[in-house]
């Protein structure tokens, strides 16, 4: 018999120097996952930066075919367009491919994981997935605000009939990566400096502002992102709750997602028994008026936050939700999730 303490799982991790490649890094140290080499692979400008894994130095280095050659797991937390270029030498070396780029939720073979919430949105393997397999070798983790509103939904859809439901998201900055921290960085400076502002990724001004899409030059972000959003939440709900209208809005600070919901269901409740139903795992509900959560508040952690549930005066049924979460680290800590899954599946395989 294996002790599965001795197993030990070699990982390459694509777009080692982006945020979510490093939150990636701190949790997989965080979680003592059992890491037999860490390969860190990234972009030309990156290669030769020296980091650290385990309290030993690492260098992040180019990426080629035999960059995935006897590892396990290949995590991109790289651009899209990085992990399009190169997820096939991954799927080639037969890699387990867990994309975090969510560039790849649309290839047939992929499979839209979620376990921060998939325990709240019961029924959605059989109806949700399709035809398609959760030994899949293409994970994407689902997008955070996605597991936010889906797992908000099947816990209500436990307890409650919800007639319908809208949610206005507005997105930080830094779900475009270091770019887009950068570039709201300068916006904001020079704007105080009165000097030109830079519009090299947004294409437009977004210090300061609230933006419903980006510049004439600019691709429509902001509506794909969207679109990405909803199509993800009606795959993790697999028809257990009605699917939300949304909004996606970018707003202009750093870190971390907001989002106000609201639900409509077929009678009226207590804001108490709402805030019951919802006091779940990864959420984390204040009821406390004077305390409720924001993206400060909410930086590093690994729930969701939200607020007291308050009523409609003008819907008898009908309330709102606020709550935050920090897109970055819950989408990491969703990706070694799905990685430590496939390790527990290993080890009682050895065992």
């Amino acid at each position: 018999m294996t002790d599965p303490e001795l197993l030990q799982f070699n990982l390459a991790l694509v777009g080692a120097s982006s945020l979510k490649g490093k939150e990636v890094k701190t949790l997989l140290q965080e979680r003592g996952f059992p890491v037999g080499r860490l390969s860190l692979l990234d972009v030309e400008e990156a290669h030769g930066q020296l980091t650290e894994f385990d309290e030993e130095p690492a260098i992040i280095q180019p990426i080629g075919r035999d960059s995935f050659r006897d590892m396990m797991f290949a995590v991109f937390a790289s651009s899209p367009s990085f992990t399009e270029a190169h997820w096939q030498m991954a799927q080639a070396a037969g890699c387990e491919i867990i994309d975090l780029s969510i560039s790849l939720d649309s290839h047939p073979g992929a499979l839209l994981r979620a376990p921060l919430v998939e325990s709240l949105c019961a029924g959605q393997r059989s109806s949700g997935q399709g035809s398609r397999n959760r030994d899949s070798l293409l994970a994407v983790s689902a997008h955070p605000v996605a597991m936010a509103l889906a797992g908000m939904l099947g816990c209500l859809a436990r307890s409650f009939e919800v007639v319908r439901c809208a949610a206005t998201v507005l997105e930080s900055v830094s779900e475009r990566g270091k770019p887009g921290i950068e570039e709201l960085s300068r916006q904001t400076i020079n704007l105080l400096a009165f000097q030109e502002i830079p519009k090299d990724m947004f294409g437009a001004q977004v210090a300061f502002n609230f933006l419903s899409t980006f510049g004439p030059e600019r691709p429509p972000d902001l509506q794909e992102s969207q679109a990405r959003i909803a199509r993800h939440v009606r795959e993790l709900l697999g028809g257990r709750a009605p699917q939300p209208a949304i909004r996606l809005l970018q707003a202009p600070i750093f870190y971390g997602h907001a989002f106000s919901c609201f639900v409509e269901l077929a009678e009226p409740a207590s804001p108490e028994s709402i805030e019951d139903a919802l006091q779940q795992k990864p959420f984390s509900l204040s009821r406390d008026p004077d305390f409720q959560p924001d993206v400060v508040l909410v930086a590093g952690s690994s729930e969701i936050l939200l607020g007291a549930v308050e009523p409609d005066p003008a819907v008898p049924a009908g309330f709102w939700i606020w709550g935050t979460l920090d897109n970055v680290r819950l989408a990491a800590l969703n990706a070694v999730q799905i990685a430590e899954e496939k390790v527990f599946a290993a080890t009682g395989r050895a065992s």
